[in-house]
């Protein structure tokens, strides 16, 4: 299962807000086999040019993905040519502002259930080292930092000394009903995305003064 970053998944769902290529998006998405824009058209009742501007829209949001194939049986003009085939991507659609990070949350939950099933041990310790492993990864990948932080809903804010404050939690519902838990995770995850990225930063539990800030402050490493 896929999750777009957060600003292609506001995208996703705008582009849906439009009710004829809403509508569009549901034949195809409903459909057994991918359709061409003729099949959708005819379904729909709608001139073929509409049809095949929102499928386009549709594939350029990431919603469908797009294939060339002949189609068998079929003759005249242009038969011989691959026809433009669209299919609903395999991808959950999810936005929300601020930006959250629960789809990632639950992954790592439910990975460290199941490990502490299988090897018998306690769940907490076992969350604690699947959240370095997803945040060592998650790291190395890393160009800046600062912009990880922010894409991931961190909402990061450096200030005069070369602390970074994260000025927003992107498990802040989860966190608010299960504070110790959520925070441990999210200081072992960020402590490996700092290491992962080799940042020059200490990662420090701070218990945040307003509600929505994160529980975790970067320091920088003393030259």
């Amino acid at each position: 299962m896929k999750f777009p970053p957060g600003d292609q998944g506001l995208s996703a769902v705008a582009a849906l807000a439009d009710p004829v290529r809403k509508a569009v998006y549901e034949f195809v998405r409903t459909s057994e086999a991918a359709v061409g824009r003729d099949e959708c058209a005819a379904a729909l009742g709608w001139p073929r040019n509409t049809v095949a501007f929102q499928l386009d829209k549709l594939a350029d949001q990431g919603l469908l993905t797009v294939e060339f194939r002949r189609l068998k049986g079929k003759g005249g003009p242009g038969s011989g040519r691959p026809a433009k085939l669209y299919a609903a991507a395999h991808l959950d659609v999810a936005a929300s502002v601020p930006h959250r990070e629960y789809a990632l949350a639950a992954d790592l939950m439910a990975k460290a259930i199941e490990r502490a099933g299988t090897e018998d041990r306690p769940v907490t310790t076992v969350l604690a080292e699947v959240a370095r492993e997803a945040g060592q990864v998650i790291g190395t990948r890393a160009g800046s930092l600062t912009q990880l932080l922010a894409d991931h809903g961190y909402r990061p804010e450096v200030r005069r000394d070369g602390s970074v404050e994260l000025l927003d939690c992107p498990f802040h519902h989860l966190s608010a009903n299960h504070r110790d838990t959520v925070c441990s995770m999210n200081l072992e995850l960020l402590t490996a995305v700092v290491d992962g990225s080799e940042a020059p930063y200490r990662v420090c539990l701070d218990p945040p003064t307003h509600q929505h800030h994160c529980c975790v402050r970067l320091d920088p490493l003393e030259s």
